[in-house]
């Protein structure tokens, strides 16, 4: 979700408050007092408007630099504190990061006290000119343009959602994060946070400084979880290494301190907006400040607040499975679960954090409207990838203009037992196999006492040991719960291709959605099922049986087709079967079990649909017979791959999940 929002808004729920002390009305007459702001022409260090300066960017936008310290000067006299932030402007050098970034803001507002750890010693082995700073001790990134055509503003806009995104995608430690784009004379604010991006409507920094000084003044004496770091995650350097120190707020155990060994998976913090999803191997902090020996994994995500977080829906699940059945089934169902060590929802300044409270509570104003982002390239009517939310390049396709009610997230935190692998890490073609049968028994666990799991994955198939587990039930829900409005949740990947497009597809022949009223879309256990049915299909399509290889041409095409494929293709594909012949024929015979159970589960849809448009799917008996299918072409497939290697092409990176996203289904969903 992008709005675009009055300046009023956009200060009252995006910046921090202003220091008690702090009048802008006091301030600017200081400046004017002072000669460096005139009521007739504004910003006196400004001689011309920038688009007919004669000179450079770089050199006409430099006196943002004596605004910035001029405003915090007569700010601190009042405040009677220094301001916590500097001015500072580098276009030609870009800050160093942890992960791999090449983007050279214009200008940023950087930390005096610095939060980055090690980047001396790491700048040593960098090109000879770069800079000390760091991205991670960055506030507020800065886009300039001296002219005002719509091509340089949709550049700016880019280049400052790249930063955005770079932060909240690099940094542990952020929950938000603020930019500003000036075009000649018209400067925007930005705020952005894992539910929403805020762009304040456009206004002349010259002619109307009361806004630029209140947007200086609130962010350069605020806290720094006002800026939107997170106090409850310290930085550390451990022989030579970035690792964090994360607090816990255990609601059975009080606070615990781990500190970070290793990251797990952090791809789900691709996308600016969303759960923001990463896990960490971690050990406990002791007392005396040493480490415990045995690791265990710790869980750092978003979750929207009118959901449970992950460790109450799985008490709620063993439940069910201790009274529908029995207390030995619950605790044989726990086998393919994760442990839940710990579990709290994240505390900043005394209140839980959200999203609602970096915005100060409040909600969209009436009047907002969405605010079209540029693309790179072709015009596409959807986000092509990521994680959760939309990439650093997504379409110009202007939404809804109407109130829209932003859908906010709570920061949560877990720890687990287990240090597990994910099943796209596994290096044997029978293991993964191996795993996904403890995987299925998960599965018939939770659907044989009503639930559906709704986000079945490859980066949500784990192994531990010589058992594979069920991660991330975020999303897991009982059938009969009519409570929520039903939505598109999964990754784009492995979703269940009725899921996708949210209706019903293997109805009988005649029925026509415009002549019936059909029943309502719900998600069932068989969409779960092709889940499953899919990560074996990527398994088998993307992988190579040779080290240091690549895909056939035909091969590599079929998968590329498939994953993350539009919806008609992946169901035609699904409609006409696998193409077995393109695999590398190692591969070949657990093939055709993957064939055999495509088979079984488009039976399956067919006969739960024969009751369409009269009652809803009924799924129950061909479900059944369809956990004996799988159960026993899963075994068969973990036969006849024995000893069959898995290789990643060369020039590949496996991130199975780098489509996931959720979305709304009272419209087409667009990524949130």
């Amino acid at each position: 979700m992008d709005r675009e929002v009055s300046l009023d808004y956009f200060k009252s729920a995006a910046l921090p408050p202003l220091h008690v002390q702090i009048g802008i009305a006091e301030i600017k007459t200081s400046l004017e007092t002072t000669q460096v702001l005139s009521r007739d022409s504004g910003w006196t260090a400004f001689k011309k408007e920038p688009k007919v300066s004669g000179v450079s960017e770089e050199e006409v936008f430099r006196p943002l630099s004596k605004v910035f310290e001029a405003i915090v000067d007569e700010a601190g006299k009042v405040a009677h504190t220094s301001a916590r932030l500097d001015f500072v402007s580098r276009p030609a050098h870009s800050p160093h990061s942890d992960r791999s970034n090449s983007t050279r803001p214009d200008a940023y507002l950087l930390l005096v006290e610095k939060k980055s750890v090690g980047v001396q010693e790491a700048k040593k082995n960098e090109a000879k000119g770069s800079d000390h700073d760091s991205w991670d001790d960055i506030a507020v990134s800065f886009e300039v343009k001296k002219s005002d055509e719509a091509a340089e503003r949709e550049d700016n806009d880019k280049k400052v959602i790249w930063s955005l995104h770079h932060i909240m995608r690099s940094d542990p430690c952020r929950r938000a994060t603020f930019g500003v784009t000036i075009e000649n004379t018209q400067m925007k604010f930005w705020f952005t946070c894992r539910a929403v991006t805020l762009v304040s409507k456009s206004f002349n920094f010259l002619t109307e400084p009361e806004h630029l000084i209140h947007f200086f003044c609130a962010l350069a004496f605020a806290k720094d979880h006002e800026l939107g770091w997170d106090p409850t995650i310290q930085r550390v350097c451990v022989e030579g290494k970035t690792q964090y120190i994360i607090t816990v707020h255990s609601e059975n155990r009080g606070t615990i301190e781990y500190q970070t060994t290793n990251v797990i998976s952090d791809f789900g913090a691709d996308g600016v907006r969303g759960r923001g999803t990463r896990v960490f191997e971690v050990c406990p902090m002791l007392r005396d400040g040493k480490l415990d020996a045995a690791p265990v994994v710790l869980k750092d995500s978003w979750r929207v607040c009118d959901r449970q977080r992950e460790d109450k829906i799985l008490q709620e699940i063993f439940r069910d499975l201790r009274e529908q059945k029995d207390i030995k089934e619950e605790n044989e169902a726990r086998k393919y679960f994760l442990t839940v060590v710990e579990a709290g929802d994240v505390i900043v300044n005394g209140t839980v954090d959200g999203t609602a409270s970096l915005l100060h509570e409040s909600d969209l104003p009436a009047d907002c409207s969405s605010y079209a982002l540029p693309v790179d390239g072709k015009q596409k009517a959807e986000p092509t990838k990521p994680s959760e939310g939309l990439p650093p390049s997504f379409s110009r396709t202007p939404g809804a203009t109407k109130h829209s009610k932003i859908h906010h997230r709570i920061h949560f935190r877990l720890v687990f037992k287990e240090v597990c692998t994910p099943i796209y890490k596994l290096q044997r073609l029978d293991t993964v196999f191996q795993t996904l049968q403890d995987i299925h028994k998960a599965l018939e666990y939770l659907h044989s006492v009503g639930w559906v799991h709704r986000d079945v994955s490859a980066a949500n198939s784990l192994r531990a040991g010589e058992v594979g587990k069920l991660a991330d039930l975020e999303y897991a829900k009982r059938m009969n719960d009519t409570n929520k409005h039903e939505i598109r949740t999964g990754t784009v990947n492995f979703m269940a291709c009725e899921v996708e497009g949210q209706k019903y597809l293997f109805k009988p022949p005649g029925y026509f959605d415009e002549v019936y009223s059909r029943p309502p879309f719900r998600f069932n256990p068989l969409h779960d099922m092709e889940s499953l049915w899919w990560i074996q299909t990527w398994t088998l399509y993307y992988h190579v049986d040779q080290p240091h290889s690549q895909r056939s041409s035909e091969q590599e095409n079929y998968s590329n087709n498939l994953f993350p494929g539009q919806l008609k293709v992946r169901f035609y594909e699904f409609s006409a079967g696998l193409d077995l012949r393109i695999l590398p024929p190692p591969f070949g015979p657990a093939g055709q079990q993957v064939a055999i159970m495509h088979g079984k589960l488009k039976l399956a849809y067919t006969e739960s649909e024969r009751c369409l448009p009269q009652s809803a799917p009924a799924y129950a008996a061909p479900l059944r017979i369809l956990h004996n299918d799988f159960r026993e072409h899963l075994a068969t497939a973990v036969e006849k791959s024995k000893d069959v290697a898995l290789f990643i092409p060369t020039d590949k990176r496996p991130n199975p999940e780098d489509s996931t996203h959720e979305a709304r289904c009272e419209k087409r969903p667009k990524v949130v």
